[in-house]
């Protein structure tokens, strides 16, 4: 069973639209938690009665700053991880990601079937380290002395759509406090060879539509699970202003100004 998890953006409503359609009726989903970042009137509309309509299949519940704040990915992540208790396996989407309409349950029962012994499952990919991370990633918690230095490629499975074992997303506290829109993906792969994980694909059940796997014609006939449909550039920095990445500038402790919000939580259940 998964906790399925999603935040949704801005006035993206039609993105919205297609991720939840994509979730709807199938017995492999314990619960859905949506985090709300400054979505547009429209959108939360949609999305409440779209859970008002689905409470009846599962539990779902709807993390909303106060205000309607814009207050990054990974705070609204780590705040949906740690309501409650999360099922073995969390499956994250994000709002630009889906499900094939004609994927069926075949699709879920084989999703559960590869991550059940993996610890992270999704669409690999690599990205040079910015500036000062290495000197960064070599002081954390659980950093085990692999080594890593300023030329180091991160090995990682793309943020759009991944599943990973929920025990230890929290056993080493992921989402990182410090993190805020980008770098988060990255950062959890290096978490994963530090700590001598590996990551695991899902073959012929996903596609990446990024530019570089678009570029290599990386495409399965088989149903999958659409992943960046908008395209690394044209979703580029949603959220923030200026590409950020986690500790880009070699700060080990930045201000974690953008954890400081309310939160408005709803539950939709039977």
């Amino acid at each position: 069973m998964f906790t399925v998890c999603a935040v949704l953006y801005g006035d993206h409503e039609p993105l919205a639209r297609k991720l939840l359609e994509s979730l709807e009726d199938n017995r492999h989903v314990r619960d859905i938690r949506l985090g709300l970042n400054a979505t547009s009137e429209a959108s939360r509309e949609y999305i409440h009665s779209w859970a008002a309509r689905n409470l009846h299949r599962h539990p779902i519940y709807i993390y909303q700053p106060r205000e309607n704040a814009n207050v990054g990915k990974y705070p609204l992540m780590r705040q949906m991880f740690r309501h409650g208790n999360v099922a073995e396996r969390i499956m994250w989407f994000d709002d630009d990601s889906y499900v094939d309409p004609s994927a069926g349950l075949d699709w879920w029962d084989r999703a559960e079937e590869v991550s059940k012994s993996r610890t992270q499952v999704g669409a690999i990919h690599t990205i040079f380290q910015r500036s000062q991370q290495h000197k960064v990633v070599a002081q954390q918690p659980w950093f085990a002395k692999k080594p890593i230095n300023g030329r180091h490629r991160f090995k990682f499975i793309t943020g759009g759509w991944w599943i990973a074992k929920s025990d230890f997303l929290l056993k080493w506290d992921y989402p990182w406090a410090d993190l805020y829109h980008n770098g988060g993906d990255s950062m959890l792969g290096e978490l994963m060879r530090q700590r001598g994980k590996a990551l695991a694909s899902f073959p012929g059940g996903h596609q990446c539509h990024c530019e570089s796997c678009d570029k290599h014609n990386n495409k399965y006939n088989a149903p999958v699970v659409h992943i960046n449909v908008g395209g690394r550039k044209g979703r580029r920095g949603i959220g923030v202003s200026g590409e950020k990445y986690v500790w880009a500038d070699g700060n080990a402790n930045p201000p974690l100004n953008h954890q400081n919000f309310e939160l408005e939580v709803y539950c939709y259940e039977v």
